[in-house]
């Protein structure tokens, strides 16, 4: 380890509040392209994070992995934030529930992002301290607890 841990994780810290600022800011955009921005930021994030790391990934890689962490969350979770996500692109294509529902979008994709960083953290961390890896349920606990976290600020 050529990085203290502590480095590390501030370096994690920052890549995350860049990957949630990121994807807040894709919520103004309309919904049938900010899917794809805010999938391409998370995927930037996991790299990001990795490399505070040092493990350096690909953006497919990183894609793979954003793509485990939710799903070890589990089906109802995941289904539950897709409906919230196609909501508040129903709400922001009419004119009055543009504000509410890009406001919405925003709060969910920040906490998703929040999720997502704070998942990948926790992976990186351990791999880069020669722990044991996450097993698909521990996966999945710290991704809806930092989501539930994140989405009761």
């Amino acid at each position: 380890m050529a990085t203290s841990i502590s480095i590390c994780n501030e370096n994690a810290d920052k890549a995350i509040k860049t990957m949630m600022a990121t994807v807040v800011g894709t919520a103004l955009v309309p919904a049938h392209v900010n899917w794809a921005l805010t999938a391409s930021a998370m995927g930037a994030g996991v790299v990001a994070i990795g490399l505070c790391y040092d493990i350096k990934l690909t953006k497919d890689e990183g894609w793979k992995l954003v793509k485990q962490f939710i799903l070890s969350a589990g089906f109802w979770f995941l289904s539950m934030n897709i409906g919230s996500k196609i909501l508040s692109a129903l709400m922001e294509s009419t004119g009055l529930g543009y504000g509410a529902g890009v406001a919405m979008d925003a709060a969910s994709s920040a906490a998703f992002a929040w999720a997502i960083g704070s998942t990948a953290k926790e992976y990186f961390q351990r791999e880069y301290q020669g722990k044991s890896k996450l097993s698909k349920e521990e996966l999945g606990d710290i991704f809806r607890k930092a989501f539930k976290d994140q989405k009761n600020k």
